[in-house]
């Protein structure tokens, strides 16, 4: 399998790379590791199963003379023994053809321990976003929530007790939502968590984000294990009925033996024989294993209808988003701007709530940009994962 090189950027902040990561994630998955152990045994069911039979060997002697007393042997020798061989030959290449069918299934199997790697590669990058992207949003409310304690700090000093009191409330309840969200984010953080250590067997540590490209071509899908796999499975039926209508021709058993006789001269002897397939049982599998792989040939075609759809559909996700992302960069500038205009005009109350609101404000519109650049790249690694060809 070809190997995909990943470029990742380096951060200072970050203490490992997500393709190490994932390396040992692979090396501890007991699911790779038994599809790996599998085609091991798939390779060694090649040279144990497409080979000839073992030749029999008949040791034995004939022509002994007995008393009337059937377990009691009379002096006379024996008049004849005899040491042979016999061996079956595979004809009309149906060896060959096994041999085929054995190595489309060990295709299979790499095929699908590649396909597992992608998704394995797809759900651990998915949930290191996730877990970045809300603890980066969990900071992004802490930081609103100190800036709403400090404009309820100041209300509660107010020197108008009354309307400081009503303001202290409102504010509160603005906390009290906000805290409510910071711990739904912190289980969510926590499941994220839980779910990245069963898919790698590690803890989880701050680590660069997954690279996967920002190109994406649909047609790629058909290089993609996913779909291979159909179409081996196909090759693999066509095959097996050829082998079927092979089977109508039978294979040859040669035998071969020495004969000693006493008193007599010792000869060789030669014999052939075959099965007569006169019963059509042949004819009636082949027939099976064709419908089979028109079957399979359906089934390669479904798969790519619905991966096609999944391609568009995650396609135009991205695109969506990302626009979404664009047009807020530019709101964002804008409010930056003119934030860091009215802190420099703080005079009284008034003044400082606006420019709290209007910081807390860009702090919303921050978290709804990590937002959509998560859901850009939960769409972008869909797109990776029924694109490429390996990992």
């Amino acid at each position: 399998m070809k190997m995909l090189t990943l470029f990742m950027i380096p951060f200072v902040c970050f203490s490992a790379e997500f393709r190490e990561v994932f390396e040992k994630a692979a090396l501890s998955s007991p699911l790779l590791r038994a599809k790996h152990e599998k085609i091991l045994a798939s390779h060694e069911a090649i040279k144990g199963e497409a080979v000839y039979k073992n030749p029999v060997i008949s040791i034995g002697a004939n022509d002994l003379l007995l008393n009337e007393n059937f377990l009691k042997r009379d002096i006379e020798p024996m008049q004849t023994n005899f040491i042979g061989i016999t061996q079956e030959f595979e004809t009309f290449g149906k060896l060959d053809l096994k041999e085929a069918i054995l190595r489309t299934g060990t295709l299979v199997l790499e095929y699908e321990l590649e396909d597992l790697k992608l998704d394995l590669y797809k759900k651990t990058a998915l949930i290191v976003e996730k877990i970045t992207t809300f603890s980066n949003l969990l900071e992004l409310l802490e930081r609103k929530k100190v800036n709403l304690e400090i404009l309820t700090d100041y209300y509660e000093k107010s020197i108008s007790v009354e309307s400081g009191f009503r303001k202290s409330v409102e504010l509160q309840k603005k906390i009290f939502a906000i805290e409510d969200k910071i711990l739904e984010l912190q289980e969510s953080v926590q499941r994220a968590k839980n779910e990245f250590k069963y898919l790698t067997n590690q803890e989880f540590i701050p680590m660069q984000r997954a690279q996967i490209g920002e190109e994406f071509i649909e047609e790629e899908i058909k290089k993609a294990p996913k779909y291979k796999i159909f179409e081996l499975r196909s090759r693999q039926l066509e095959i097996a009925a050829k082998l079927e209508e092979r089977k109508k021709y039978s294979n040859i058993n040669l035998s071969l033996s020495y004969n000693h006789r006493q008193n007599f001269d010792d000869y060789l002897s030669v014999a052939t024989s075959f099965a007569l397939p006169i019963y059509g049982s042949e004819d009636a599998k082949a027939k099976k294993t064709r419908y089979l792989k028109q079957e399979s040939i359906q089934n390669a075609q479904n798969y790519l209808q619905n991966a096609t759809m999944i391609f568009q559909n995650n396609h135009k996700k991205a695109d969506y988003f990302s626009k979404r992302v664009e047009n807020l960069d530019v709101i964002l500038e804008k409010y930056r701007a003119l934030s860091s205009y009215e802190k420099s005009n703080i005079r009284n109350s008034v003044t400082l709530e606006r420019s709290i609101e209007d910081e807390n404000l860009l702090f919303d519109l921050e978290i709804e940009r990590l937002k959509y650049k998560l859901e850009i790249k939960a769409a972008k690694l869909e797109l990776f994962y029924i694109t490429k060809e390996s990992i």
